[in-house]
């Protein structure tokens, strides 16, 4: 009803009224019908933008969504880039997530930044040995080995380190691509030149080549193994095509693969 005592009308955009607002104490006036009558104070702080929440909202949307096609046995896991903003995302959603059956690593409008082999190095953890105990449940070494069977999910707009991070995944055989092939930018810039006017100069000064030599990836793309494009009519609705592809492969793979603990000889008893 009003913010900062100021009276909100319709005549004006509701973001007109928090103008230079944000990370400051702001009083709204607030109520379930448009009258004073009943209405009550409350102090909030606005954002600066509904970008994180939005992003939020849809990467829980996503993990939420394959939770329940598949019956809890597969996680999801999402890459924004391989620089600062997975760093901070990917601790959150793999060790809650290591011991699922199935894990959607989805790379798609990865932004890049740096070599995602950081990364890898965890979702490649197998187990080599296990601890049993009398009434527990056996445990995996290392504890937080990742067992489960993936897949890759990326498109067109995913680049540089977004083109790296399928490129690896296939590289080590960690399960089938989806979506689109990838923009085809992997290359990397470290010289950044100031120029007086306080604009700025940049360019490429290396690229990638594989064991044999050979280049590869820059202005070609990662090809997935499945190409599906996404169905934007199906996406309207809020069903996500690539990501629910990514699920019934890998439910198929759950039935025609599981992973058992092996089962270890009889204890050895002293005589």
């Amino acid at each position: 009803m009003a913010i900062n005592g100021k009276k909100v009308t319709a005549d004006k955009n509701i973001y007109s009224y928090f103008v230079d607002l944000a990370g400051k104490q702001v009083i709204l006036l607030v109520n379930e019908k448009p009258t004073n009558e009943g209405a009550h104070e409350v102090t909030v702080s606005p954002l600066s933008s509904e970008t994180g929440l939005r992003y939020t909202d849809w990467l829980e949307s996503n993990r939420k969504a394959v939770d329940k096609a598949s019956n809890g046995q597969i996680g999801y896991i999402y890459f924004p880039d391989t620089y600062e903003g997975s760093a901070t995302d990917f601790p959150k959603y793999f060790y809650s997530q290591t011991k699922k059956k199935g894990l959607i690593i989805d790379g798609r409008f990865n932004g890049g930044g740096l070599d995602p082999e950081i990364f890898f190095q965890r979702l490649l953890k197998k187990p080599h040995g296990y601890w049993t105990r009398r009434y527990s449940t056996d445990q995996p070494i290392p504890f937080l080995s990742v067992t489960a069977h993936m897949v890759c999910l990326t498109n067109r707009y995913a680049g540089s380190g977004g083109d790296e991070l399928p490129y690896e995944f296939r590289w080590n055989k960690m399960g089938p691509i989806i979506g689109t092939r990838t923009w085809g930018g992997l290359v990397g810039v470290s010289m950044f030149i100031e120029l007086l006017d306080g604009s700025g100069l940049t360019a490429p000064d290396y690229r990638i080549y594989n064991e044999n030599g050979d280049w590869v990836v820059e202005n070609e793309g990662v090809e997935p193994n499945i190409i599906l494009e996404q169905n934007s009519l199906e996406l309207s609705k809020g069903y996500d095509t690539q990501l629910m592809k990514g699920v019934e492969v890998l439910l198929q793979n759950i039935k025609d693969n599981p992973y058992e603990f092996p089962k270890h000889k009889s204890f050895p008893v002293d005589k």
